[in-house]
């Protein structure tokens, strides 16, 4: 998983000026009303900080304790008009530790923008790029503005970096993705989309080194049944590429549907069977399993709450293809004027691996994560608050402990402040 991502409805002590910071309505591809208001907003948060985190590189034979400081950077950018959405978000930190563990630095940049090039056609495209060691963004919780895509775009999540595995919260990792693709009107009730990009990862530790390549290419196709309901089906074909001769490519037909449960609550799903061939340079095999997912979330003018399962037949990790299955809860609320409370939680289960390190067989893992923030606003651009997070890891052999950590920060606001 990712760094800890929260869809904030009402951020009116942390996001933007008026105009740019107020919630867009859900898209009208899930039977919404409105569309995302007008508006533009750019600012930057300094923020400094220090804590407590019990086992930071979770280790197993040692697991020292240790005080830190954390001093970190996020500028944010969104525009919204008539035709285009765009948001941009950069994150850096610095992460120092007092005794054994020196210090570490993070890094998570993303841009997202679509547009209506005509009343038929829309193209939308991401980029992302991360740097991390240890796995440490995967307890930062990044809060930006909720800026959802044009009417008919595919749903697409503020933020997506790929996050870490339970491999590479052992090591550094560097990642970097571009997706891009457009979708066309055929009718007043249905539509087609299609997509494509790359995905990159080099991940460096004391005991192995590893790089992929995945290159996924999806066609979808979409029926408004009703002002509540959408059907469709999809197809992806995916390609991954590791570093010496290991390869996997998949296929992944799915049927799909999205229901608006009430003005603010929709449940999203899909369901399909994935072929996989897998060849690790000495040996070739197929598997086939069930690809599905579904997510239900509820936006607010006071917050927002998204829950999300996925089961996925082979998924690339640092360590080899694995069958994945996830789930995880994302909450924010604004409690009054002043201040505001998130939490996320996750769980990754990785099993029936493909290692392609040498020497290094993987049988499973699963990873839990979560993290929680309160803050406060403490003067026209100060804000004050306190972080806490849950890191634990499982698998075959012995497991590091569990690590907890605790931190305080003071933030100030560069920029737009409502």
């Amino acid at each position: 998983m990712g760094p800890l991502i929260v869809f904030t409805a009402v951020l009116a002590a942390q996001t933007t000026t008026a105009g740019a910071g107020q919630t867009p309505a859900p898209s009208n591809d899930s039977g919404s009303a409105a569309a995302p208001k007008p508006g533009q907003s750019t600012y930057l948060d300094v923020q400094g900080g220090v804590g407590y985190s019990s086992n930071p590189r979770l280790n197993v034979s040692s697991s020292n304790g240790e005080v830190f400081g954390r001093i970190s950077l996020h500028g944010v950018y969104t525009r919204v008009s008539a035709r285009t959405t765009t948001l941009l978000s950069a994150y850096a930190e610095n992460l120092t530790y007092t005794k054994h563990y020196g210090s570490q630095q993070s890094l998570s940049i993303y841009g997202r923008h679509d547009a209506a090039v005509s009343e038929h056609v829309r193209i939308f495209g991401d980029v992302n790029a991360n740097y991390e060691q240890g796995g440490q963004l995967d307890t930062t919780l990044l809060v930006v503005p909720n800026v959802p895509p044009l009417t008919g775009v595919p749903t697409t999540p503020i933020i997506l970096p790929p996050g870490s595995d339970f491999l590479t919260i052992k090591g550094k990792e560097y990642q970097f993705s571009a997706h891009g693709g457009a979708q066309f009107a055929l009718s007043p009730r249905d539509d087609v989309s299609v997509s494509t990009g790359v995905d990159r990862t080099v991940f460096h530790s004391a005991f192995a080194d590893t790089n992929y390549t995945t290159i996924p290419v999806t066609l979808a196709y979409d029926r408004r049944l009703s002002e509540r309901t959408t059907v469709g089906g999809m197809i992806t074909a995916q390609d991954s590429e590791y570093n010496g001769p290991a390869s996997v490519r998949m296929y992944t037909p799915q049927l799909t549907g999205r229901l608006l449960l009430s003005p603010t609550v929709s449940l999203n799903g899909a369901v399909g069977v994935s072929f996989a061939r897998i060849d690790d340079g000495i040996l070739t095999r197929h598997t086939t399993g069930l690809s599905a997912n579904a997510s239900l979330c509820s936006t607010t003018e006071s917050g927002q709450f998204c829950g999300h399962v996925a089961i996925d037949q082979e998924t690339a990790t640092a360590a080899g293809p694995a069958k994945s299955i996830s789930g995880g809860i994302d909450y924010s609320r604004r409690l009054d004027a002043d201040s505001t409370a998130a939490f996320s939680l996750s769980v990754n289960r990785y099993s029936s691996p493909t290692s392609v390190i040498i020497g290094q067989p993987f049988s499973g893992a699963t990873y839990y994560r979560a993290a929680g923030e309160y803050s406060r606003r403490i003067g026209n651009r100060w804000f004050g608050g306190v972080n806490l997070a849950a890191r634990k890891l499982t698998e075959a052999g012995p497991d590091p402990k569990t690590d907890f950590s605790v931190s305080l920060f003071i933030r100030y606001r560069f920029g737009d402040i409502q």
